[in-house]
Order: structure tokens, then C-alpha cells, then sequence
């Protein structure tokens, strides 16, 4: 049951997410009122999937990436005009069981953007290995230093977002991989938005096998690093 009267909009970016995303559109659902799936070229029955159970989808003609996807998620919740923009990963990892949880302190005005956090929820075993775990939390910590506030998961895909921070951080929005999640954070704190953190579970990809390889890590850690040492980093 979705609370309030404020319009609720999921968008979940799909790359190759046949065995999972007809589950997480299906429980989705419940919570919110229109699903949105961004195709980011998948080569497998992904779009199908989600037309098939009514989800609006965009294609994206190749793979550009977690970051472009994003951006087209905010870019499509800023021409729909919806209240509440909700992003979920599409490879079963998020509970959408929580999805009230992480949208109702944008429904009640307490925050533009509600971050939840693996690293504070339960997570299943195994779900997240220990240098994943060990790398958020440095990442996390030094971000929060220079941006301040105490954040534990800056690098989580499962987010809620007002449409005041739809609006102001989309023309801010560049990064095109998995680094979106860290320009987020970022970007909503020097625009002076005010992020809350909510605790919630997480269970390993379906398949077991992550997207977030070696090289991405190594990415993210030189993002991390621009990110805090950058004098202008709205640029």
C-alpha cells in the first residue's frame, strides 16, 4: 500500500538482469506507482521482462554504464514530475519489502534524499566480501570528513530522492560508471540537501558473480580521492 498522496516513481537501471528483474518489479510494485527499468544494453531478455509486466522502458541502444542510466532515471522523474524518485539495483540484492522505510522521510519532508545503508541493515551471509565491506567503509568515512555528517554507505544504489533534488542535482550529474553513487553524495551535500540514512538489509547477487570488478573498485577509489581533494567539484 503506498502512503500518502505523493507520486512515487522506481526506476531501476538493467543490464543483463533476465533471472532477477521480474521478481523485483513484481514486489516493486506494491509500493509504488509507476516502474520505470533503464535498459543500458542488455543483450538478453531484460526489456522484454519488464514491458511484459508493465514497466515504462528506456533502451539504451549499448552498454554506457550504471552512471548514465542513473542520470537518464533523474532526467525521466524530472520531465514526469513525480514527488518521490525511488532507485533500486535490478539484480534482486535490495528488499523492495523496504521500500517505505527509505521513501517516507522524503513523503514527510524530513529529507531530499534517504541513503539506505548496507553496511548498518542485515546482510545475508556472504553477501558482501570483506575488502567490498572494508572499502565502503574508508570510502564512506573519508567522504563524510570532507562533506560532512556520518555516513556508512555512500556507494549504495538503493536511494529515495524529493523532486526538489531531482530538480537541483541533475544538471550536476557526470559520472558515467558506478562512481555515480559517490557524485551523488557529493553533489547533494555541496548543494546543501539534507541526506538521511536509513538501516537496510542486503543478500548477494543472484548467480553470486558481482558486476563491481577489480577495475571498478579501482575507479571508485580514484573518484573517492578527485571527489575529496577537488576545489570544484560542482564543475
Amino acid at each position: 500500500m503506498i502512503e500518502g498522496t505523493a507520486r512515487v516513481v522506481a526506476c531501476l537501471p538493467a543490464y543483463n538482469e533476465e533471472k532477477t528483474i521480474a521478481d523485483v518489479l513484481v514486489k516493486t510494485s506494491a509500493h509504488v506507482n509507476e516502474l520505470v527499468v533503464i535498459d543500458d544494453g542488455s543483450e538478453d531478455t531484460t526489456g522484454i521482462i519488464a514491458e511484459n509486466l508493465g514497466a515504462l522502458v528506456i533502451r539504451h541502444d549499448r552498454n554506457l554504464g550504471k552512471g548514465v542510466a542513473l542520470r537518464s532515471c533523474f532526467d525521466l522523474a524530472k520531465k514526469r514530475g513525480c514527488d518521490v524518485l525511488l532507485t533500486l539495483d535490478a539484480d534482486g540484492q535490495h528488499d523492495p519489502e523496504e521500500i517505505p522505510r527509505l521513501i517516507r522521510p522524503v513523503q514527510t519532508g524530513e529529507a531530499d534524499i534517504v541513503i539506505g545503508s548496507r553496511t548498518k541493515g542485515r546482510k545475508a551471509a556472504k553477501s558482501m566480501d570483506f575488502i567490498t565491506l572494508a572499502s565502503n567503509r574508508v570510502v564512506s568515512y573519508l567522504l563524510s570528513a570532507r562533506y560532512g555528517g556520518n555516513f556508512t554507505d555512500v556507494q549504495t544504489g538503493f536511494r529515495a530522492f524529493s523532486r526538489t533534488a531531482v530538480d537541483r542535482m541533475l544538471p550536476h550529474l557526470r559520472a558515467t560508471r558506478f562512481e555515480i553513487e559517490l557524485e551523488i553524495f557529493c553533489k547533494a551535500k555541496l548543494l546543501g540537501l539534507v541526506l538521511k540514512e536509513v538501516p537496510v538489509g542486503f543478500r548477494g547477487r543472484a548467480g553470486g558473480q558481482t558486476k563491481f570488478t577489480l577495475f571498478l573498485r579501482m575507479r571508485n577509489l580514484y573518484f573517492a580521492f578527485k571527489y575529496i581533494l577537488s576545489v570544484r567539484p560542482l564543475a
